[in-house]
């Protein structure tokens, strides 16, 4: 069973996340109601982690579907969705584990990584769970897709192909998309042209002052860049062996 992954706009968790849920719940049982076989392929399932939220389905390629939506959303630059954030394909789930998440990897990289060489980068975050070494997992993975052909890494956010590793709890949650820089790493709000978040205390009125922001933006940027120079040394030790 496939999956789409959801993630709450406000920041926080809790009754948010129970309140989206039953909404999501009492639409699909109302679809249920009038025989409408199209929306049985989908069903919210809640994951446990604040903001959070999967959608089940029974179709082949969450991907194109996720595709379309935002494709839909470029073009029409009109917001349809209230609560959420980000939407990301997930291929398969596993455990979280580096030795299952290989494991799946192989088949998947199979299908993408055995044509033409191209760019690829790695996204990882991890929720509730610090098991799994996000250092080793790059290695490993890195070490896969080159030695399935010319392929090279591109950091700058324009990798025309992007593998996406989210661990939730003892999940782990899988796929390797197209457009992930394009589609602003899948956010539904930047593509739409809004803001890409808003924060609870901006929702009840309490916003922050423009310099508070703009020292808060540097620091994001910072910790970003960081973490991609880190990524980066990384990778050259991996191809220079």
């Amino acid at each position: 069973m496939q999956t789409i992954y959801f993630e709450t706009l406000i920041t926080g968790g809790g009754p948010n996340d129970v309140a989206t849920i039953d909404s999501l719940d009492e639409e699909l049982q109302c679809f249920s109601e009038k025989n409408n076989s199209d929306w049985k392929k989908f069903a919210p399932l809640d994951t446990g982690v604040g903001n959070c939220i999967f959608i089940s389905t029974t179709i082949e390629d969450p991907c194109s579907l996720i595709y379309k939506i935002f494709e839909d959303i470029e073009k029409t630059k009109v917001q349809k969705t209230q609560f959420l954030l980000r939407m990301l394909p997930i291929a398969v789930t596993c455990k979280s584990t580096i030795p299952s998440i290989l494991t799946v990897y192989t088949d998947l990289f199979a299908k993408h990584f055995c044509t033409e060489p191209t760019t690829f980068a790695i996204v990882f975050n991890h929720r509730y769970n610090n098991s799994v070494s996000r250092a080793k997992l790059i290695v490993e993975l890195v070490s896969k897709v080159v030695s399935l052909g010319q392929h090279t890494v591109d950091l700058s956010g324009e990798a025309k192909i992007t593998i996406i590793v989210e661990v939730l709890k003892s999940i782990c949650c899988l796929s390797v998309v197209q457009d992930y820089g394009h589609f602003f790493k899948f956010n539904l709000h930047s593509v739409c042209g809004l803001p890409e978040k808003r924060t609870a205390e901006s929702e009840n009125g309490k916003n922050e002052s423009s310099s508070s922001l703009k020292i808060k933006e540097c620091e994001e940027n910072d910790q970003i860049n960081e973490k991609y120079k880190k990524q980066s040394e990384t990778i050259k030790e991996i191809l220079e062996n």
